[in-house]
This record gives C-alpha cells, structure tokens and sequence, in this order.
C-alpha cells in the first residue's frame, strides 16, 4: 500500500451505465437485476487482467492496472461480453461507456484520488455508449501503434482539456469531431444553408437559456388535514432541494432563508425579484378519495409562467417510490447545463427500501424541529431506518448531528444521562460509519466536518471532508459555513469569513450560528470594533445568547470601554450567576480563551 502522501502512475478505468437513472425510474428491479450482472462481468474481468477495483458506487466503477496493455485488454473484454450477454438477457439492456487514463494519483486508505482518476472520468462522458475512449498519455504509454483509434485531438470535458482517442471496435459508429481551424475553412457562401442549419439546431438542441440558474424551494402545502402526513411534505421539499444544490450549475437557497410567512401576499413575480430568483418550485399534497395526490409545480420569472411539471394520484407508499421521478422532472424543467452523471448523482436517495426511506422523512421531519422531545423522537426513527437497511448512509450521517446536540444538556433533556455522556463518542463512530457507506453523499461528509471541527478539534480533517461535501453538493450552506468554522481551527480567518460570505449569499435568513463563526473571525484579527458590531447583532436577534454576550464584553473590554462592559457583565450574570471568565472555555479555539483570561484580569482588578 503506498502511502497517501507519496504519488505514483497507475493506469485508471472509469465505467458508467448509459441512462441509468431514467432505466431505473422506468423498470427498477429489472435495470438492478441487469446492473448486478454487468458489475459481476466488471469484477471479474478486471482481476483476470491484474486489475483492482478501488471504488463502486450505484452504476460507476472505479479500477486500477499496474499494465497499459492489461487495461486495454479488460475494456475490451469487458464491452464484449457485456454486448454478448445483453443479446441473451431477458432483463433490462443496459450500456456502458468506458475512459482510460495513465497518469499521477496517491492513494487514500483503498481509495485512489488524482488527475489520473479525474480524467478516466470525464473520458468516459466522452465515451460512445459500449465504447473506449483513450487519453494521448495512456495511448503512448501503451506503445502499440498498430492500435487502431480514432485521433479526436484536445477536446474540453468538463472544463478541462484532454487530447482523446476513441478506440475502434466492432459494431460501435465511427465518430469524426471537427476541429475548430477546420470548421473556420468551410466556405460561408458555399455552405450557407448548412451554416444556418446548424445555428438553428445548435441552438435548438444544445444552448441551454440559463449558464446558471438562482432556485428556490418553497414550502410545499399538506392540503389533507391530516398532521400526520407534514412529514411527506417537508421531505418532498427537503429532497427536491438537496438534489437541485448537488447540480453545479444551480444555486439553491437554502430553505431556511425562505420565509414562506412573510411573502404571503406577494406575487411569484415579486417573490423572485425580492430573492433574485430565475426558477420557484411549489408545491402540494391532496386527498382524492382513498389516494394522496401530489403536484408539483415550476414558476419562471423569465417568463413571468407558473406550470405543473409533476403530478401523481397514489398510495403514500407509491409517492414515496416516484420521489425520484419528482426531482427528475423539476432538473429537467431547469433549461441549466447538466452532464447525466451530475444528474445521476443528484437522483440518488440512498435506500431501495421503501419502509427505511419512509423512516428517514419522519426522523429529517423531527429532526430539523429541534426541541428536545423531537430530537428524541429524530433518533428513534433514525435507528429504525438503519434497522430496515443497515447500509442506508444519510441516517447515520444525520445521528451523529443528532449526538453532538444532545451532548448540550438542555438539546439532549429527553436523552438518559448515559447517552448524553456517550453522545461525542457516538457521534464520532456514527458519522465515520455514514461516510463509509455514503461516498457519494454530500450530507455524510458535512456530518462529518460538523463533528470533527466543533466537537473533536479535528479542524484539517473536518476542512478535508467539508470540501469533499461541496464538491458533490456545491450550493451547500451550511457547508460552508462548518468550512469556515474548520479555517478558523487553523487560524486563517480571512479565509473563513469568504466561506461564510458565500454561505450567507445562499442562506439569507442565516442562523445566529453564522454570526458567531464571523464574530470570533474578527476577533482572531483583533479587529474589536468590528466584532462589537457583529456582537451587538446577534443580541438584538437573540438577547439570550450567552456567547455572544461574552464576546461583546471581550471586544469591549479591548476597545477601553469598561462601562459597557461592566453593564453587559451584569446581564451575563443575570442569566448565569455562576458565570467567571476565567472558567469560560470556548471549545478548540484556545486564543479565545486566551483573551477571556485577559478581559477577566482587567474586569476584576
């Protein structure tokens, strides 16, 4: 095993099914049954080639080879007796597209990350369904020139330039793509109709009418009267807006910030102007006899034009199973720029079974309610969710949030005194167990950072796995906002209060958490005024939070202003009379505690 600091050269194979998620929306049990014997076709190829597959998620897969030769060989086999065996299933057929790179990587546990593994990846978007695409590097390395290839040149996938060969192989076309000096030769009078026709379906079938779109989600409506069902409405909601902040080309709200309340009497059109908003998802549940039916619709202010994009009349157990065809439908209504892995991902609920999933609505439902009574009733159905599927990622990445606040007495009342002692600890096994089964869940490695940096002191780990949870989910907030708490950790405030800024842009309606994290920022810089300012603002909000009000004696203390100082130490003992400075600990951040010290010998002298 090479160590994770040391680089090496690795031929690396990337593998993805074509059209996954739409097969799998369309005939589930058949595309799974079908994907379980391609995989076993993957695996077993790829050992008898001197091969290791490093990673496997849903439809992708991930392997290595020491040999060029001994990779090209397993592609080949592999696209063979995958078409061999799709001649002769009964099952759903499905398609692969295969990328080839050699290059630097560096290992990380049984994981092998790098530029090598980045651009397998996009050769494999680049890919024909059941062909090979090659990069130059590993063409040349491979040093067979009577290898027949098809020599497309430097293209751009995914931002990123690579010169790509498509391997020849029976039965898949051969593709020829322009290069851009041999488009500028055509001849614009000769060619004058094909030049328009082409404009025409460019535009029709590739210029998407956003390069970025600014979504929000807004509450959707339980019209049932029954309580019972809000837990379906507020999931929809959650789900909807946790896959659309996976797309990189969205920027989501968050739906804190959205308060439904307030805009009440305004029109959508208002509403997106007031938010800057392009696209409005809403939506709502009904009854129609014995069966939910659910709506879900899409304002554009663009074009100032409200339509439904998704309707059903089931079961709640069948609303539940089309969740994924919900979301699909509102990322399709998204005129954005979108590859189909990133949809792919964004589809991905984590759990086939329908009673664990159904579990995890109700424990996400209570859980983001916050009282102690619900963060009790959160964890049991989180337990019984990893009860049903054991292998369900997202539950155990949001019990070890859960397990961090009831380390706080009064979060944690409903718990017993034994659980409350334990909670770090739980916190610590649960959420190293959620990025274990979830590595493509951006919510198992923000669970992670959050108890690594405000629990742990891990604050490099906690930035490492916090920036691996926006890279799947880039308009994460809360994200953020844990990685700047993280750069703080590390003394690097300038760089925390960026984060925290991007955080706020999506997160308007902010917690008194973000005023906190840029408070102690300030106070890192000693810039006292600066952070009185912001002290000052989270007390108005919240008069009642003690660590705001210590910090604004602390900024007070510096800037020589000892009568307000004095005034607010009055108050902070009014709300703990056995409060002392030199007691106060602020968890990791031990410059804080320094300063508390110092403000405590100057208050008392």
């Amino acid at each position: 095993m090479q160590k994770a600091s040391e680089s090496f050269k690795r031929n690396i194979l990337a593998a993805d099914a074509v059209g996954f998620s739409k097969l799998v929306s369309e005939n589930e049990y058949e595309t799974l049954a079908s994907l379980k014997d391609c995989l076993n076709i993957f695996a077993e190829l790829i050992s008898k080639n001197g091969g290791r597959i490093f990673h496997s998620a849903g439809d992708s897969v991930l392997a290595e080879f020491v040999e060029s030769k001994n990779a090209l060989e397993a592609a080949r086999l592999i696209q063979n007796e995958i078409c061999e065996h799709q001649k002769n299933t009964k099952l759903q057929k499905l398609e692969f597209r295969i990328g080839i790179d050699f290059g630097e990587v560096f290992a990380d546990g049984e994981n092998l990350l790098g530029e090598a593994v980045n651009f397998a990846a996009r050769l494999e978007s680049f890919a024909q369904p059941n062909g090979i695409s090659l990069s130059k590097s590993f063409y040349q390395n491979l040093g067979m020139s009577e290898l027949l290839v098809s020599d497309h040149g430097i293209q751009t996938i995914k931002n990123s330039q690579i010169h790509c060969f498509d391997l020849i192989l029976p039965g898949v076309n051969k593709r020829r793509l322009l290069s851009s000096k041999e488009r500028f030769r055509i001849k614009v009078g000769a060619l004058f109709f094909i030049l328009v026709l082409t404009t025409w379906a460019y535009n029709y079938y590739f210029v998407t009418d956003y390069e970025r779109s600014t979504v929000a989600v807004f509450p959707f409506i339980n019209a049932t009267d029954d309580a019972k069902l809000d837990y379906i409405v507020a999931g929809l909601r959650n789900e909807i807006s946790g896959s659309l902040s996976q797309i990189s080309s969205m920027d989501v709200i968050s739906n804190s910030s959205i308060n439904a309340a307030s805009l009440q009497n305004q029109s959508f059109l208002e509403i997106s102007n007031k938010l800057g908003l392009d696209h409005l998802v809403f939506g709502k549940i009904s009854l129609q006899g014995s069966k939910i039916e659910l709506a879900v619709n899409l304002y554009e202010s663009q074009q100032d034009k409200t339509s439904t994009i998704f309707s059903t009349k089931s079961e709640l157990t069948e609303i539940l199973e089309k969740n994924a065809s919900a979301v699909s439908s509102v990322i399709d209504s998204i005129d954005v720029p979108i590859s189909s892995s990133e949809k792919a991902g964004a589809l991905r609920q984590g759990t086939l079974d329908i009673a664990a999933y159904d579990e995890f609505l109700k424990g996400d439902y209570h859980f983001n309610l916050r009282t102690p009574l619900d963060t009790y009733k959160a964890k049991t159905h989180f337990d019984n969710a990893i009860n049903i599927d054991p292998k369900f990622a997202r539950p155990y990445g949001y019990l070890g949030i859960l397990f961090s606040r009831i380390s706080n007495p009064i979060a944690g009342s409903a718990f017993k005194p034994e659980e409350q002692h334990s909670a770090i600890y739980l916190a610590d096994l649960t959420t190293k167990a959620a990025t274990s089964l979830g590595p493509n869940v951006p919510e198992t490695f923000f669970a992670r950072a959050f108890v690594q940096t405000l629990r742990l002191g891990q604050h490099k780990d906690a930035l490492k796995n916090v920036n691996i949870a926006l890279a799947l989910r880039p308009s994460y907030a809360d994200a953020m906002a844990v990685k700047a708490t993280a750069l703080l950790g590390l003394k690097k405030p300038v760089e925390a209060l960026k984060s925290l800024a991007q955080a706020s842009e999506l997160n308007p309606n902010f917690s008194i958490e973000y005023l906190s994290i840029e408070l102690i920022a300030h106070l890192m810089m000693e810039d006292w005024k600066k952070a009185k300012e912001i002290a000052t603002l989270a007390l108005q909000r919240l008069p009642e939070h003690r660590s705001s009000l210590v910090m604004l004696i602390m900024a007070d203390v510096a800037l020589g202003n000892m009568e307000d100082a004095l005034w607010n130490l009055e108050e902070l003992l009014i709300l703990n009379p056995d409060f002392k400075f030199e007691n106060w600990q602020f968890g990791d951040f031990k410059f804080l505690n320094e300063i508390a010290l110092q403000t405590a010998k100057k208050i008392y002298q």
